[in-house]
């Protein structure tokens, strides 16, 4: 990791946009789930994107939330995952990774039932991209009308992870492994997986999550990513920044070629000058204008 990887410095440092007071919505367990809302004068379409791991909605979405109701006209809601942010649960833990998609499908509820004549996209950055692939292939889920994926990471079965890289997260594989064979029944709470963000970091923002559960792990890790690609039920937009320093933008975009049914109304491509965080600074412009021509 070099040294200004995963510190936020560029995103933090670029031009202040407004970030919305947190509203909240229950899920069914009971919990507060946390999010924060972009609301234009005439919305065009609505967005429901999830952060990446260890954030939250605060930790420089703004900038791809403003920016969207600003100059596209998207009302755009970013929640804190449970146990993220502002939301509540037990921090980086939840019951089931079940339960984390269930929390997605309590929000597009909401958002369906605020605004039942927009198209409403479906996205995410990072883990939250692992997350929303991870949820297409539930077989209850909620439809949408399409799906975004911003730097996703794809998990350690998808081989999209550059080369020698220090690794943003370390894993402990005894609990997964534990997991698996109890059949969730074991270990589901353990920290599993801790995140490299710097001290400094975590210290000043209290949203942050330093480490994962197995449970929580498993929510935003697809199990089977060539197959759920290639199983996705609605176009998607793909993105990466040229110059990530956790994933190959080729690797990853060559996902965009397993979803057959959907691929030739799908757009994907790489955004220059980006690495894994800058991406949140200006892919609004991509990302605007793709949706501009999905309505």
């Amino acid at each position: 990791m070099t040294k200004e990887s995963f510190s936020f410095s560029e995103v933090q440092s670029a031009a202040s946009v407004d970030l919305p007071a947190p509203d909240a919505l229950t899920a069914r367990d009971g919990v507060k789930l946390a999010y924060r809302k972009y609301i234009p004068q005439n919305p065009k379409a609505a967005l429901l994107f999830y952060h990446g791991g260890g954030a939250h909605s605060g930790a420089g979405y703004a900038h791809l939330g403003g920016n969207l109701q600003q100059q596209f006209d998207v009302t755009v809601y970013m929640p804190d995952l449970r146990g993220h942010g502002e939301s509540g649960g037990p921090r980086g833990d939840a019951p089931s990774a079940k339960q984390v998609w269930a929390d997605i499908s309590t929000f597009v509820k909401h958002i369906r039932a605020e605004h039942p004549a927009l198209p409403l996209i479906l996205g995410g950055h990072s883990s939250g991209g692992g997350l929303v692939l991870n949820y297409s292939s539930q077989p209850n889920h909620e439809s949408v009308d399409r799906y975004l994926f911003i730097s996703p990471e794809l998990g350690f079965r998808s081989n999209t992870a550059r080369p020698n890289r220090t690794d943003f997260a370390k894993a402990t594989l005894f609990p997964f492994i534990a997991n698996a064979m109890s059949g969730g029944m074991l270990f589901g709470h353990t920290h599993a997986v801790h995140f490299n963000y710097p001290k400094e970091l975590l210290a000043a923002d209290k949203g942050m999550v330093a480490s994962y559960s197995v449970n929580m792990a498993n929510a935003v890790t697809p199990s089977a990513p060539q197959q759920q690609f290639a199983s996705l039920d609605h176009p998607f937009g793909m993105w990466v920044g040229a110059d990530d320093e956790l994933l190959l933008p080729s690797m990853v975009l060559a996902f965009a070629d397993l979803a057959i049914n959907v691929r030739a109304s799908s757009e994907t491509g790489s955004i220059p000058n980006a690495n894994h965080l800058s991406v949140l600074l200006n892919a609004h412009e991509t990302i605007g204008a793709w949706i501009a021509r999905q309505i």
